[in-house]
């Protein structure tokens, strides 16, 4: 599309060219001595302007001579290629071409380009009044010849007026238009006051172009008073539409209530309305009034001030509810509110209402009623009972269940409400003490208090240990060193053993009064190489599972005789000698979005690859690692990851948080962990795969994907679930297929084979991408296939996530 500056005004006169950019319009052309450009000989002059990509004329100030192919110009006239516009005694020639117009001036006008004669402002001129004055006498003149020229002249001035009235009345019919005015549904009055000209022809107006102002009116509707344009077609109609006058409205209600009256959702007023205005049509109008309900009622409103009354007819929302209680006199309240003394009859909105009678020395009744709109109700005479008495009970230690006649009251400190005249047996019981049992009466709305201690009871508690001196922790209080004898509260506790090197151990023992009891504990040394002692699963505060990897020696790489090997697959033996824990599944959507709540997977193909059970794709490492140090900071784990010149570095030697697994855990888990011999592929040695081994680019994908393996379904087309597939040997999942994993290394190639094991490789310390192992969704290649392929990026992808790991306590 065109900009301003594209557009171009040349103006050329007596061979003289100058150019205007379209930011410079609009330019004058005329004899005033401001002009852009100045016409000798010339009054008012022309503007030449630009709006919205279109060149336009419009007359100067004090300029009514412009006219454009002969047609005087009053306002704005859009330019069209051979156009002539003139100006007193100018001519400009117009050639328009895309966005650049020329105007080529000369110095005199062709009769053509005069307009016709204003015949109104002619007509409006002759209408000026004639003074007519006494002539005085001339002796010596001819009466007769006098007298015959007198008559010349008026014949003259007859003539000449008729052939003025013929010519303006056929330059009128000539250029007038003939319209038709049309009214819905009617007109009873109409009428163009501001035009001087018209002719009433039948049904139809002739009319000249331009503005005309009209007023029209039919009874029961808004007046029109507006202003119509008429074109330049010789044959017209104007449609107007009336508008109804609102409708007189008058509202009551039966019986007679203040209500508030709502039409249409708005406010309108309180009952009774009297002749209200309304527009006419369907309206909906709501009635409310306290204590009745709401009453809805549909008007169709005719309008034109004809007056219509509608009367809502209200219907109760409340019933007289009638109480009685024995003996009477007993103070009522409603829901909390005073409403008087028995007997009574209560007036009662409809509802659940609460009902409740107090009368001194005896107790309070109180009871929940439901109230049916305008449905009497008598309610059974209340028998009001003594008032019990009151028994403020505490004990030591605090916090005994407490029952009285069998039936649990609570927990001590408590106020027990007892029926006065009769013994009651309280019960108080806690774990750990006796039990005591007593006896209690009161008199009718009495107050005391009792407190009352109960014994504790003990059970001896044998603790031992092999190795010996290692420290007993009961509830998580230091008790001893084993072997040691305890003296513990008859309650459950929680019995651990922590020694140093050793894995720590706990049991529960609820220990028995008068009965001596034991727990020997064999504490399992902590092993970092197989993981001894180590619980074989940890969990994060996400629920992720960790699972515990020993330790190993292996061939890391592919020898050069196997198929689809890449050069980067240097053959090292490589030693780990620490156990490791490593994420069960690849972090999901779900698991990711709670660090970074706006997290989106997208999806591929018009297949979604973020629902909250996929694994999260399309993140950065730096973005994973981010992650992995949130969650160990959740977790009271110290993070790995350093900032590092605007990315992020692991710590060396690594740190107790979450991480990436390096190059060297990845595959050992996955090819030699948990195996009698290291295998080629997840599944194993040989091409195909079996079935359900894993998730790669199958035969449900050959409509998204270019590469597919021809002979295998696995049901997902793009990544599945974690966990859909079987397990490896040491219990981790999609290893193999799903998506490839973030590694913690930096990415290298390892030129020089070392004869001795390589022990506990981290890679390089820096580097500009990290490694990427193991195939996904999108691989259908040998080379892709293989546990020994490695990848390396910098950015994300739509098949490319991660796990967690982490080292040993």
């Amino acid at each position: 599309m065109a900009t301003v500056s594209d557009w171009v005004l040349t103006t050329v006169e007596s061979g003289y060219a100058r150019e205007f950019a379209g930011e410079a319009l609009p330019v004058s052309i005329g004899g005033a001595p401001g002009d852009d450009i100045h016409l000798a000989g010339v009054s008012g002059s022309v503007q030449i302007g630009l709006l919205d990509g279109v060149f336009f004329a419009q007359p100067g100030k004090n300029t009514d001579n412009l006219r454009v192919d002969g047609e005087r110009i009053r306002g704005t006239r859009r330019l069209e290629d051979g156009n002539v516009i003139a100006l007193d005694s100018a001519r400009l020639g117009v050639e328009l071409k895309g966005a650049r117009l020329k105007l080529t001036i000369e110095g005199r006008v062709t009769a053509g380009d005069t307009a016709p004669p204003d015949l109104e402002q002619i007509a409006r001129e002759n209408r000026a009044e004639v003074a007519i004055a006494p002539v005085a006498f001339k002796p010596g003149v001819t009466l007769g010849t006098r007298a015959s020229r007198k008559r010349v002249d008026k014949t003259t001035i007859a003539v000449g007026i008729a052939f003025f009235i013929l010519a303006f009345m056929g330059w009128f019919a000539f250029t007038a238009k003939s319209v038709e005015f049309v009214f819905e549904p009617g007109v009873d009055e109409f009428s163009l006051p501001s035009t001087l000209f018209k002719l009433h022809v039948g049904d139809r107006y002739l009319l000249r172009s331009g503005k005309h102002s009209l007023a029209a009116q039919l009874q029961g509707y808004y007046p029109i008073e507006t202003e119509v344009g008429i074109g330049e077609s010789p044959d017209q109609t104007v449609k107007l539409s009336f508008v109804k006058l609102p409708g007189l409205i008058t509202l009551t209600t039966e019986p007679e209530v203040a209500a508030d009256v709502r039409l249409d959702g708005a406010e309108l007023g309180t009952t009774p309305l009297v002749d209200v205005e309304i527009p006419p049509g369907p309206h909906q109008l709501e009635f409310r009034a306290d204590r009745y309900l709401t009453e809805v009622r549909d008007l169709v409103v005719e309008g034109k001030h004809e007056k219509q009354a509608l009367t809502a007819n209200m219907t109760p929302n409340w019933a007289p509810v009638s109480l009685t209680t024995k003996p009477a006199g007993a103070t009522v309240s409603v829901d909390g509110e005073p409403a008087g003394t028995t007997p009574i009859e209560l007036e009662l909105t409809a509802g659940e209402r609460v009902l409740e009678a107090r009368l001194n020395g005896y107790n309070a009744w109180r009871d929940t009623v439901t109230v049916l709109a305008d449905t009497p109700q008598e309610l059974p005479v209340v028998a009001l009972t003594p008032a019990d008495g009151r028994v403020r009970l505490s004990s030591t230690p605090s916090e005994v269940a407490v029952s009285v006649d069998g039936e649990f009251r609570g927990r001590t400190p408590l106020t027990l409400r007892l029926s006065p005249g009769r013994a009651h047996e309280i019960t108080l019981t806690k774990p750990g003490f006796a039990t005591v049992r007593r006896e209690l009466s009161v008199a009718a709305d009495s107050g005391r208090e009792l407190m009352i201690e109960l014994e504790a009871q003990f059970g001896e508690v044998d603790v031992q240990s092999v190795p010996e001196n290692a420290e007993i922790w009961v509830d998580d209080r230091l008790a001893g060193t084993t072997p040691s004898r305890l003296n513990l509260l008859a309650v459950n506790h929680s019995v651990e053993i922590r020694a140093a090197g050793y894995a720590t151990q706990s049991e529960e023992i609820t220990p028995r009064p008068g009965f001596s009891q034991a727990l020997m504990f064999e504490l399992e040394a902590l092993d970092t190489s197989s993981g001894g002692g180590f619980p074989r699963i940890v969990t994060t505060s996400l629920g992720q599972e960790l699972r515990l990897i020993p330790a190993g020696k292996f061939m890391m790489g592919s020898s050069r005789r196997e198929q689809g090997r890449r050069s980067n697959e240097v053959l090292r033996e490589v030693e780990i000698t620490h156990a490791f824990y490593l994420g069960v599944r690849e972090v999901s959507n779900a698991e990711f979005r709670q660090f970074m709540a706006d997290h989106d997977s997208g999806d591929f193909g018009s297949l979604s690859l973020n629902e909250d059970d996929q694994p999260v794709v399309r993140i950065t490492w730096d973005e994973a690692v981010q992650f992995l140090n949130w969650l160990s900071v959740r977790d009271s784990l110290q993070p790995v990851y350093d900032p590092a010149f605007g990315s992020f570095t692991a710590a060396r030697p690594l740190r107790n948080g979450y991480r990436l697994p390096t190059e060297a855990e990845w595959a050992w888990a996955a090819r030699a962990a948990g195996r009698d011999a290291e295998v080629v592929y997840p599944w194993g040695d040989e091409l195909p795969p079996p079935d359900r081994s894993g998730n790669f680019a199958d035969l449900s994908a050959a409509q998204i994907l270019p590469t597919t393996l021809v002979t295998y379904t696995d049901g997902f087309e793009v990544a599945a679930p974690g966990g859909s597939f079987e397990e490896n040997p040491v219990g981790i999942y999609d290893l193999g297929g799903n998506v490839a994993e973030w590694i913690q290394d930096f990415y290298a190639i390892d030129t020089v084979v070392s004869e001795q094991a390589i022990v506990d490789p981290l890679g390089p310390e820096s580097g500009r991408f990290h490694v990427v192992r193991g195939s996904s969704w999108r691989s259908a290649t040998v080379t892709d296939l293989r546990l020994a392929f490695r990848d390396y990026s910098a950015d994300a992808r739509e098949d490319l996530g991660f796990r967690i790991a982490r080292n040993l306590e």
